[in-house]
């Protein structure tokens, strides 16, 4: 095992022998641009935009701009080299990664109902169970980390919103009774409004902006068991 002074003195190391390469000229992070650089422009001449590759490696669109281009900010032309782990990912789109990239939709609309469900007592959990989702899905879409979702995700979700909007979960379990408190609670420490405050004609708007922000509400009715069951930890 390797100890924390053993660590420094590693680090100290590898500082020394990156100086020593640097003075010599034989530094050579990275992995070489060129094979990255060609991979882009056949992918730019397929008709993909700066903004698909980047959703599909992963990476910040400036990255791919940059790849070409240089930093003109910055006074710093077309790289030789480039960061292994973007490289990698770039290397690795396929048309087929771009078509899917093509056919997500933008995030705002989903996060904003998820919000707003959870803003009602629905646990994000609870949701992604009933939704058939993966556990790590509702929270990266809620946490606005996931920027795109597939048209099938973003239908689920409209649907589940329009069905269960007005419905608190219906504490049948003690599980379900304490989970609903520490939602409402996280929707109203990130000011989250429920379903009330928000129009439902722009909700799918990245431009929009809802005037309210949380408040208690009790809704119409209490979510019926084929729902709330899959709510059950």
């Amino acid at each position: 095992m390797t100890t924390p002074h053993a660590s420094t003195r590693l680090h100290r190391d590898y500082c020394r022998w990156r100086a020593r390469q640097i003075a010599y000229g034989r530094w050579r992070p990275g992995a070489d641009a060129t094979p990255v650089r060609g991979h882009r422009r056949m992918l730019r001449a397929g008709g993909a935009s700066y903004q698909a590759i980047a959703r599909a490696a992963g990476v910040s669109p400036m990255t791919v701009h940059w790849l070409l281009h240089g930093e003109p900010s910055r006074r710093q032309g077309v790289t030789g080299r480039v960061r292994a782990a973007p490289a990698g990912r770039l290397l690795a789109i396929t048309p087929a990664m771009l078509d899917e990239v093509a056919r997500r939709r933008d995030a705002t609309g989903t996060r904003r109902r998820l919000q707003a469900l959870i803003a009602m007592g629905h646990p994000a959990a609870s949701l992604a169970r009933h939704l058939g989702l993966t556990p790590r899905t509702v929270p990266g879409i809620v946490r606005g980390t996931t920027v795109t979702v597939t048209p099938a995700t973003h239908a689920a979700i409209r649907d589940l919103y329009g069905r269960i909007w007005d419905m608190p979960p219906a504490g049948r379990t003690p599980a379900e009774r304490r989970a609903a408190p520490a939602a409402r609670a996280r929707a109203a420490g990130n000011g989250w409004p429920t379903p009330m405050g928000l129009d439902d004609d722009h909700i799918d708007d990245p431009a929009y902006r809802p005037r309210t922000r949380w408040r208690a509400a009790t809704g119409t009715a209490v979510t019926p068991p084929a729902c709330q069951s899959a709510q059950t930890p």
